[in-house]
């Protein structure tokens, strides 16, 4: 039963990642593709912690982790870019 529950949280994931994809590709503003993005990556470590939880592999978790870190210190970078101009 919450095999089920879960693989239809996989699917709303993903169709919530499709609308943060148009969102990004669409988005008026360089803020609206950074946090379309940043959804995009949080959807992502969750249906791949469900899917380290379904498949009973914890080794999952530290793709995860190792997912989100690198996603932030991406955000972190494209803002400062967009606030000073450099990254260095």
């Amino acid at each position: 039963m919450i095999n089920t529950v879960l693989y239809v949280i996989v699917i709303g994931l993903i169709l919530f990642s499709l609308l943060a994809i148009v969102r990004a590709y669409s988005g008026p503003t360089v803020l609206d593709r950074v946090v379309a993005m940043n959804v995009i990556t949080t959807n992502v470590v969750i249906v791949i912690l469900i899917f380290a939880y379904l498949d009973s592999s914890f080794y999952y978790i530290d793709v995860a982790f190792v997912f989100v870190l690198g996603a932030f210190i991406g955000t972190l970078c494209i803002l400062k870019l967009l606030r000073e101009g450099h990254i260095i």
